[in-house]
């Protein structure tokens, strides 16, 4: 730090130029990192770290590089862009519902530090230590955020009971992994795809309906299920709702042991249903119109895709590799996407946008509902499958390029929430 204030000083720097004024600017960037709010870096990271999974495809696809980027794609995806996101959210939100000291700067540092390692190692082809870097990544997530909770002022919602759940299939499956690669001939057979199903799909999909039954009222105008008043014991109604959750979340659990056992029609079916289940209790879109802007618009098709994926797969189960892009690419991808847009618009004094049309968001759904048919489609055209492997990537970057470029300038931005 030193080193730079003599080197400025050295540059004789005029108050107001351009140096001074990009200097604040960091300066006051950092300032908001370390209010607590981790969002504001670990969802420009986990865009970068999209960015560069997706980017896998063309690259190998045109003979740039020579590694197929199956299983480092999918693992760069799920543990580093989504473990970003979902750091982040939770990191900034949890905190605040709870009235307990928020993450510091050094923490958000030091998550997201970790998750590039994961990245780094995914990437390298060390699959194993990569999973173990994030398994301890979650373990320390899930150790700053639970010893908070001793300390809480309020109850926090109670489908937040399934964001709990999604963490320990996080850890569950990351570990399981680890050690099924470390010791494949010690390990039961069925570990490594149970432990695959985990974190694949169970680390994300959880953590959207708890988190999901929690905001998404918001963006639709309906009455949140979820908002009970101040408390730090448990108000009444609680339990009931936190027991529903567990129960639908213990349902997804169930189905990946179904599908493990030889019987994927059964467990696509029963994840369709929990899912169904849970949201037309918890969050009755269908009862909020076609209304509510761009925002909303994206939450209606991700929210569509994700059981809709789920039920062509317990209709063509031959074809998991293929219709689990539904889930990924216009679901979760999509969801995300969306659910960071509000953060970054609610924090950065810009909530007036909720609500009405936004071309950056417009274009990033239609982008991203491309890639997904190009990906999908790719299969059942073996002559220029490569191709549109190829072309479903690019879309995707181009759509999160325009949303970068214009939505997620925000988390410079002082205000709001």
């Amino acid at each position: 730090m030193a080193r730079v204030k003599s080197i400025a000083s050295a540059r004789d720097v005029v108050p107001g130029s351009s140096e001074t004024r990009s200097s604040k600017a960091a300066n006051g960037y950092w300032r908001l990192v370390a209010a607590g709010e981790p969002f504001r870096l670990l969802f420009p990271l986990g865009s970068v770290v999209g960015l560069f999974g997706v980017m896998m495809w063309p690259l190998f696809v045109w003979n740039v590089t020579s590694v197929y980027p199956g299983v480092p794609h999918a693992r760069i995806m799920i543990e580093g862009f989504l473990g970003c996101f979902v750091t982040g959210f939770l990191g900034t939100a949890l905190p605040r519902l709870l009235g307990v000291p928020k993450v510091s700067i050094f923490e958000t540092i030091g998550c997201g530090a970790a998750l590039a390692c994961t990245v780094g190692l995914q990437y390298s082809g060390r699959t194993m230590w990569g999973d173990l870097v994030f398994f301890c990544t979650v373990f320390a997530l899930v150790l700053l955020l639970g010893v908070r909770t001793l300390f809480r002022k309020d109850s926090p919602p109670p489908a937040f009971v399934l964001v709990a759940m999604g963490l320990l299939s996080a850890l569950a499956g990351s570990f399981g992994l680890a050690v099924s690669q470390a010791m494949p001939g010690l390990m039961p057979s069925w570990l490594q795809p149970f432990a695959k199903l985990l974190l694949n799909q169970g680390f994300v999909l959880l953590p959207v309906m708890g988190i999901g039954a929690f905001l998404l009222p918001r963006f639709f105008g309906l009455p949140n299920r979820q908002s009970f008043p101040e408390s730090l014991a448990l108000p009444p109604g609680w339990k009931q709702r936190a027991g529903f959750a567990a129960m639908c979340g213990l349902a997804v659990l169930v189905s990946f042991a179904i599908e493990v056992a030889g019987l994927p029609r059964g467990g696509y079916a029963l994840r369709a249903g929990a899912l169904l289940v849970y949201f037309f209790r918890e969050v009755p879109v269908h009862q909020a119109g076609f209304g509510g802007g761009s925002l909303a618009l994206g939450l209606r098709v991700a929210l569509l895709a994700i059981p809709l994926g789920y039920l062509l797969l317990a209709l063509m189960p031959g074809r998991v590799f293929t219709l689990l892009h539904v889930v990924f690419i216009t679901g979760f991808s999509l969801l995300t996407f969306i659910v960071a847009s509000r953060v970054v618009l609610g924090h950065s004094g810009q909530s007036e946008k909720f609500r009405v049309s936004l071309w950056p968001v417009l274009v990033l759904c239609a982008l991203i509902s491309l890639a997904m048919l190009t990906r999908v489609t790719a299969d059942w055209l073996p002559k220029v499958q490569m191709n549109h492997y190829a072309y479903a990537a690019l879309a995707w970057i181009s759509g999160v390029l325009i949303w970068g470029a214009f939505i997620l300038p925000g988390v410079t931005k002082a205000g709001g929430e």
